[in-house]
């Protein structure tokens, strides 16, 4: 079996398995896995792969929840960054990343990050982070991206599942409301962790090294 890395096991595989275990305990009969007394290891392997699999198209049920959250809050972290207004990083933390752009990653960017289109805005954030994940520095970037991906999850199944208790003839009220609850905590936490990743992934590009400072020391 294949060894899962951190965000495999976080956004995909953990919602995966929680989203099966929930329509196992809906329809057991429907999914025979009413019993885990006897489980051996090619039975395990096989809910993983499942979990797995399920994982990836809870995940796609993520990505639209992901993307009308974020419409609501001006798009993601990583694009507030383009708003004067924002409060992700200090202005003169802006104004270095800025030079930066342009100096380190020789990019031709405006005096205004606003003016930079999403799609483009998308592609140098891409830009920034190969640039730090290069200088071996994305370790704390990555935990949080992988946090992010598990509570979006979470999000996602509890979400579904709790619309599915609603299409069973006799509701489970208080199935349901605890899967509401798993869905807003998981949503507050989605929120948080994206903040995260975003400032640490601008915060370690500007601690980057120059490159002539490096040159010098070797």
């Amino acid at each position: 079996m294949k060894q899962f890395d951190f965000y495999e096991f976080t956004g995909i595989l953990a919602p995966g398995a929680l989203f099966l275990a929930g329509l196992i305990y809906l329809w057991p009969d429907a999914l025979r896995f009413d019993s885990f007394k006897d489980v051996s290891v090619g039975t395990f392997g096989f809910f993983v792969l499942l979990a797995y699999a399920t994982g990836h198209l809870v995940q796609a049920a993520g990505n639209i929840i992901e993307a009308i959250w974020w419409k609501a809050f001006g798009g993601m972290p990583s694009d507030w960054v383009r708003d004067s207004k924002q409060s992700l990083l200090a202005p003169a933390q802006v104004d270095r990343l800025r030079l930066l752009l342009r100096t380190r990653l020789h990019l031709n960017v405006p005096d205004s990050l606003s003016d930079v289109t999403g799609a483009a805005w998308y592609a140098i954030t891409r830009q920034v982070y190969a640039a730090v994940s290069a200088a071996g520095r994305a370790q704390r970037i990555d935990t949080f991206n992988g946090n992010y991906g598990l509570n979006r999850g979470l999000f996602a199944a509890s979400f579904v599942l709790a619309i599915l208790v609603l299409t069973e003839e006799a509701v489970q009220v208080k199935l349901f409301l605890i899967l509401s609850a798993v869905a807003v905590i998981a949503g507050i936490r989605m929120h948080r962790f994206a903040k995260h990743y975003a400032r640490e992934l601008f915060v370690q590009f500007l601690q980057l090294p120059d490159l002539e400072t490096s040159k010098e020391e070797q």
